[in-house]
């Protein structure tokens, strides 16, 4: 019954996306495993690049685990959730699945247009995505202010400027280390000529 609403929902942001029904069609008839604690859902892809759910018994081409301290940042950023996950089997099923899971996108302003109209959905979309730069803003000048106070005000952590300094001297000392290994070089040189005579 999860499988299968799993399947259902993830064919309807399939329908929307030509591109990822095109990656996924190549591995038709296969089946895949996603672990992720403390769910596992197991399906098969068609000839269509849809999904469909499979016998749970049936060993699978291929194992996706996500662990349970990755899931939250699943939400936030999916790609580099997907890039922790552990692949058994298939790398090749492994890797488009996971493309896929990582790059869908909902269109949610095709789903409300069926409900609300065209207009009313696009401005709807054009609200939640306002709301979403704001949000990101916002987290953006709170980290900054964070940095910032943690820098000039503490003295926690160094500046850039601190750090380019540092860097800098670090250059000029690797560069004066080198100059004193070519000196002995050619002290040593001297003294071993002098032995020969």
């Amino acid at each position: 019954m999860f499988d299968r609403a799993v399947a259902d929902t993830a064919n309807h942001l399939l329908a929307q996306a030509d591109w990822a029904r095109g990656r996924l069609k190549p591995h038709a008839g296969k089946r895949v495993r996603l672990v992720a604690p403390p769910f596992a859902v197991q399906f098969a892809i068609d000839a269509d690049g849809l999904l469909v759910a499979a016998d749970t018994q049936a060993h699978p081409d291929a194992i996706l685990s996500l662990t349970s301290a990755v899931l939250p940042f699943w939400l936030i950023d999916r790609p580099a959730a997907w890039r922790e996950a552990r692949v058994e089997g298939d790398a090749e099923l492994a890797s488009a699945v996971g493309f896929v899971a990582s790059n869908l996108r909902w269109d949610f302003e095709e789903d409300l247009s069926r409900v609300f109209g065209d207009v009313l959905a696009h401005r709807i979309g054009e609200t939640l995505r306002a709301a979403r730069r704001w949000q990101r803003a916002t987290a953006q000048a709170a980290a900054a202010s964070v940095a910032e106070y943690l820098t000039e005000e503490r003295g926690i952590l160094p500046t850039r400027l601190r750090i380019e300094d540092f860097l800098h001297q670090v250059d000029e000392l690797r560069d004066a280390v080198e100059r004193l290994d070519k000196r002995l070089d050619r002290i040593a040189a001297r003294l071993a000529s002098r032995a020969h005579h």
